[in-house]
C-alpha cells in the first residue's frame, strides 16, 4: 500500500507545480459575503476574511503566484494582512510561505505541519532526500485541537481533523457569516488524494466526512481545497459516492477478487466524467481503496 501511496504522491507532485505556468496564471476572487472572499488561481483555494482589524488569509499557493495573490488582495482590501491559516502541508496550499512570512504575515498550522516541514524527508520520485523548509517557511503559531480566532467582528475556529487527506488537515469555520474552509478534505475536481506518506487514510478521510457533516447546516457555504465554492448537498454527495465504492471494493473483496482485479470492475465509472479528470483517476483511487480494506483486516 505505501508503494502506492508514494507513486501518487509523486503524481501530485508533479502535477501541481512542474506543469504550471504560472506566467499565464490569473488570481480570480470571488465574493462570498461582504468581509468574506475565496481566491482561485493554480494550488489549493484561498480563503480571505477582510475588514480594519487586519486580514486573515487561509492557504497561499505556489511561491511564483505569491506577488500575483498578494496583488489581488490588495485590490480586495489594502489592509495589512495579519494572520495566515495552513489547511495542511502540501506546497500547492504552503508554496507561499516564505514571502508572506516577508510581508509580516503571522502563518498558523496544525502542530504535525510545522513538525513535518522542519525536518528531512524523501522525496517519493527520485528516493533523494529532501532538505527540511528554511525557518522563514515554518508556521509560527501552532495548536494540537482547536483554536480561535476574534477578528473584524468574526469568530473564526480551527478544528484539526486527523488521518483523513493527511494528518495535519485543518477545517476553519467564520461562525458568524457560517461559512467553512476545508482545505484538500473535500476536493471537488478529483477523486480523493490519501496522502499515506503525511499520515493519510481513506478510513480516516471517511470519518472526516461524517464528522465535518454533522458541523454545517444546510445553509452553510464551503470553500474546497480545488473546485467552485460548495453547499452542505456538494459534501454529503461526495461523502456518498465515497461510501458507495467503498462498499463496491468489499463487496469484490468478499468475492475472492484479488485486489489488482477490482479496477476492472469499473466502479468509478458514473463518476469519471465528473472527478476522472483530475491526476487521481478511477482506477487509481479504487486501488487506495482496496489497498486501505486489505490492510485493516
Amino acid at each position: 500500500m505505501k508503494r502506492f501511496y508514494t507513486l501518487i504522491f509523486a503524481l501530485a507532485s508533479i502535477a501541481g507545480y512542474s506543469q504550471t505556468n504560472f506566467d499565464t496564471v490569473q488570481i480570480r476572487p470571488l465574493k462570498i459575503t461582504d468581509k468574506i472572499y475565496m481566491l482561485k488561481g493554480a494550488g489549493g483555494n484561498i480563503g480571505l476574511l477582510t475588514g480594519g482589524d487586519g486580514l486573515l488569509m487561509i492557504d497561499d499557493q505556489f511561491a511564483p503566484l505569491s506577488d500575483k495573490i498578494a496583488a489581488a488582495i490588495k485590490s480586495i482590501d489594502p489592509g495589512q494582512i495579519r494572520f495566515l491559516l495552513n489547511t495542511h502541508i502540501h506546497g500547492d496550499h504552503t508554496g507561499g510561505n516564505e514571502n508572506f512570512k516577508k510581508l509580516g504575515v503571522t502563518i498558523v498550522a496544525h502542530d504535525v505541519v510545522r513538525d513535518r516541514m522542519s525536518k528531512e524527508s524523501v522525496d517519493p520520485r527520485t528516493q533523494a532526500n529532501v532538505p527540511a523548509k528554511p525557518k522563514a517557511a515554518l508556521p509560527e503559531v501552532t495548536f494540537v485541537d482547536r483554536m480561535n480566532f476574534h477578528l473584524n467582528d468574526e469568530d473564526i475556529e480551527l478544528y484539526h481533523f486527523t488521518n483523513g487527506h493527511t494528518d495535519g488537515d485543518v477545517v476553519i469555520r467564520f461562525v458568524k457569516s457560517n461559512v467553512y474552509h476545508v482545505g484538500d478534505l473535500f476536493n471537488r475536481t478529483s477523486f480523493p488524494f490519501i496522502d499515506g506518506n503525511n499520515g493519510g487514510k481513506f478510513d480516516g478521510l471517511l470519518a472526516n466526512f461524517d464528522k465535518i457533516l454533522a458541523l454545517i447546516d444546510d445553509n452553510a457555504k464551503i470553500i474546497p481545497g480545488h473546485g467552485n465554492l460548495a453547499t452542505k448537498a456538494d459534501v454529503k454527495a461526495y461523502r456518498d459516492m465515497l461510501y458507495e465504492l467503498n462498499e463496491g471494493v468489499k463487496k469484490a473483496l468478499r468475492s475472492g477478487k484479488k485486489i489488482e482485479d477490482i479496477p476492472a470492475l469499473n466502479l468509478t465509472a458514473k463518476y469519471d466524467d465528473t472527478f476522472g479528470k483530475g491526476f487521481i483517476k478511477g482506477k487509481d483511487f479504487i486501488i487506495i481503496v482496496a489497498q486501505s480494506q486489505a490492510s485493516s483486516k
